[in-house]
């Protein structure tokens, strides 16, 4: 049984570990380790310079033996930016770098043995499927796929071709939140029966912006791919997260991150190992005026037996913070986001805390990134398919997110039956089941 005293010692333990102190921590002193010693090199190469260059900067900080070989987008301006920072950033690293506007002559290459793919959501099945096919190991960004069906056939592949593949959800890999789930472990926070998840954004509209031709320095054809044929509109462009054809607004965006650690911590909890929920309710609010086809204010009911998840995108702050997951139990709540964590007791009626407080503020993110996109290379080396976070992993947070959304366009209370890989007796819910690519691009199938 832990106590409170046990949990301090242990925590007291725990954050030494990590660097910090365990009780309104501000700084991070320095801890120094042993520097392990890699034998081999890994070739990599990112499809997508926007996001992708993130994952990819994380891959090569601190990591001599990982080389970028390779860069691919379809807006030259961007791609040609892009290389040229990373040669003066990482020099020793890029020697053999080469620019490719399709990606497809990326997966041939065969000196490249894995791929960052960090297009526009709509694209990440078709390239996640080819690059299995060429052997290649894959860090697929987040939300896996733009569509439930698109999710399980991600996992097919996988099934098949047992690659090394990691998602983008790497908070699961950053010492705030291993640091949380060691405290759920402990059992400090009581029965645990509501996980709030949030963000915090303006409702403002966007406006309108005309249809334009696109520039002369963009494969637009390219990057519509599988969807729909639309004219070029820069909003859409730059915006597509809140459109439909490419993404599912803040619910698969910020969503499938806060989704997927609190499933960390309701496993830490020994509550919930990733079963899907009995049912799943939605509601929004979009600005009728707004460009964006995605609302800018949502809610969703994740309802289990024993408790419920609550995803919230609004404007106030939730626990005096704009984005983070929150444990709520009898005891204490304990909070956590990217910035650290904090356990709030609760009070009995004398007035007396439950537990002690205990708080671990640090640098925003502070290497998240570097130590999911690190694991990710030191599997590739490995040729091992235990990541952090393998594609079921990824696929699991973002079929959630997807049935939120299909909750608020129905207008229903939806129940999916992952077996089955249907809605339960809900045929308008089952339409947004029906994927269609544009020719002569061809959805996935195994």
């Amino acid at each position: 049984m832990t106590t409170r005293r046990n949990f301090l010692k242990n925590s007291t333990m725990l954050a030494a570990g990590l660097g910090f102190s365990p009780l309104w921590a501000s700084a991070t002193p320095s801890v120094s380790h042993k520097e392990e010693v890699i034998n081999g090199q890994v070739n990599i190469a990112v499809i997508g310079v926007g996001m992708g260059c993130r994952d990819l900067q994380g891959a090569l900080t601190d990591n001599p033996w990982v080389h970028c070989v390779g860069m691919c987008d379809v807006n030259k301006v961007r791609l040609d930016e892009q290389i040229a920072r990373f040669k003066k950033d990482f020099p020793d690293q890029t020697t053999s770098i080469k620019a490719y506007n399709d990606f497809r002559e990326v997966l041939a290459n065969k000196d490249i043995d894995g791929v960052i793919i960090a297009t526009p959501d709509h694209w990440h099945p078709y390239i996640f499927a080819e690059a299995l096919k060429a052997g290649k190991a894959i860090y697929v960004e987040k939300p896996v796929a733009n569509s439930i069906p698109e999710c399980h056939s991600m996992m097919d592949f996988q099934k098949k071709y047992k690659g090394v593949v990691t998602t983008g959800l790497w908070q699961t890999s950053q010492r705030y939140f291993l640091a949380a789930n060691e405290i759920l472990r402990s059992g400090v926070l009581g029965d645990v029966y509501k996980v709030q998840l949030w963000l915090c954004q303006s409702t403002d509209p966007r406006p309108a912006v005309a249809d334009s031709p696109a520039p002369s320095t963009l494969d637009y054809d390219m990057w519509l791919g599988p969807a729909p044929e639309r004219p070029f509109n820069n909003y859409r462009f730059r915006g597509w997260r809140g459109f439909w054809d490419y993404g599912g607004g803040q619910q698969t965006d910020w969503g499938v991150h806060w989704i997927d650690s609190a499933f960390d911590g309701l496993k830490a909890l020994g509550l919930c190992d990733r079963e899907y929920p009995e049912a799943v309710f939605s509601t929004a609010y979009k600005d009728p005026t707004s460009f964006n086809e995605t609302p800018s204010c949502q809610t969703t009911i994740f309802q289990y037996k024993k408790f419920h998840i609550e995803w919230a995108q609004q404007v106030a702050h939730l626990y005096n913070r704009d984005q983070g997951v929150a444990w709520v139990g009898s005891k204490a709540t304990l909070v956590c986001n990217r910035e650290g964590y904090e356990l709030i007791p609760e009070k009995n009626r004398e007035g007396e805390l439950l537990t002690d407080r205990a708080q671990l503020v640090g640098k925003f993110e502070d290497g998240g990134i570097e130590a999911h996109a690190t694991n990710w290379c030191k599997c590739i080396l490995n040729k091992s398919i235990e990541t952090n976070s393998p594609i079921e992993k990824g696929a699991f947070a973002t079929i959630l997110a997807h049935m939120a959304n299909i909750s608020y366009l129905t207008g229903t209370r939806v129940v999916y039956d992952p077996q089955a890989r249907k809605f339960v007796d809900n045929p308008q819910a089952d339409a947004y089941l029906k994927r269609s690519y544009r020719s002569p691009w061809q959805f996935p199938k195994v």
